[in-house]
This record gives C-alpha cells, sequence and structure tokens, in this order.
C-alpha cells in the first residue's frame, strides 16, 4: 500500500511483497484506495482476495512498480535520473497537475473539465507558464532549469 501512494517507484527484482491481510482475517482497508487507484479495480480485487505474494519483477508487471534496478547503485542512477527529469519541470504546474490527477477519481467528467480549464488557464497565466513560453519562443532554458541547473554546479 505505501509503495502504491508513490507518485514514481523503482523496486529490485528480488523485492518481497504481500497483501496477506485477509489471511489474518482483516481487510486491507487502509490500504486499499491506494492499491485500486494503481492497479485498477480487476487487479487490485484479486491481489486482496487471494492474498498476494509477489517480488520486484511482478510488482512491475501488474503495475505497482515504474522500474526494476539492480541494487543500491540502480536506485542512485534511477534517482539521480528522475531528479533531472523533474528539474525541468516548472515546480507549480507540476504540483498542479499532481492534485489535478489526484482529485480526477472523485470528479465527475465535466467537473474535472471545469478543473482543468481553470488550472490550465492560471498556469498559462501565471509566473511559471509566462516564463514557460517565453524560453519556449526564444529558444531557450526556462528559469526554474537554469537555475536548478546552476545549484547542481560545483
Amino acid at each position: 500500500g505505501v509503495v502504491c501512494a508513490g507518485d514514481v517507484v523503482a523496486v529490485t527484482a528480488d523485492a518481497r511483497f504481500a497483501l496477506t491481510e485477509t489471511m489474518l482475517g482483516i481487510p486491507p482497508a487502509q490500504i486499499a484506495p491506494l492499491i485500486v487507484q494503481r492497479v485498477g479495480l480487476a487487479t487490485a480485487r484479486r491481489m486482496m482476495l487471494t492474498a498476494s505474494r509477489f517480488d520486484g519483477t511482478q510488482a512491475q508487471r501488474l503495475g505497482i512498480a515504474d522500474e526494476v534496478v539492480d541494487g543500491a547503485d540502480g536506485f542512485a542512477a534511477f534517482e539521480a535520473a528522475l531528479r533531472e527529469r523533474v528539474r525541468q519541470c516548472a515546480p507549480g504546474a507540476n504540483a498542479t497537475t499532481k492534485a489535478l490527477v489526484l482529485a480526477a477519481p472523485q470528479l465527475v467528467r465535466d467537473q474535472m473539465l471545469e478543473r482543468a480549464a481553470e488550472d490550465f488557464a492560471d498556469c498559462l497565466l501565471g509566473e511559471e507558464g509566462r516564463e514557460g513560453i517565453a524560453s519556449f519562443l526564444e529558444k531557450r532554458k526556462p528559469r526554474w532549469a537554469v537555475r536548478q541547473a546552476q545549484e547542481q554546479e560545483p
């Protein structure tokens, strides 16, 4: 369940996962919404009702993990590459995107379309949106990406 809460998840092939609450006579209630959201209703239902046990490779096939890496060095390389990609994105736009994606299951279609349009307009007219469009038109990196690169320099 905790793994299903992650935005991006890397595991090792030999990682071990289990959804064995029902074997103890209790439902996996607190983690159920996270699992359903991550893998979908049919897969979540099958995993939770059968007390599934699986490894990291199976976790990737199920949609729980995004990447299977080789040990600590693999995690470090994955994290460094992920960090670099995220740093190219505007922080406010990422925060808005995450909030929108997480709200989607609770909104009916018209509400989702309305919220998406409002969030888009707010971001487009905001500082990051103006800077992002200007950097695109001027064929340069946006300030947040340049700032991140400067912070990483020794």
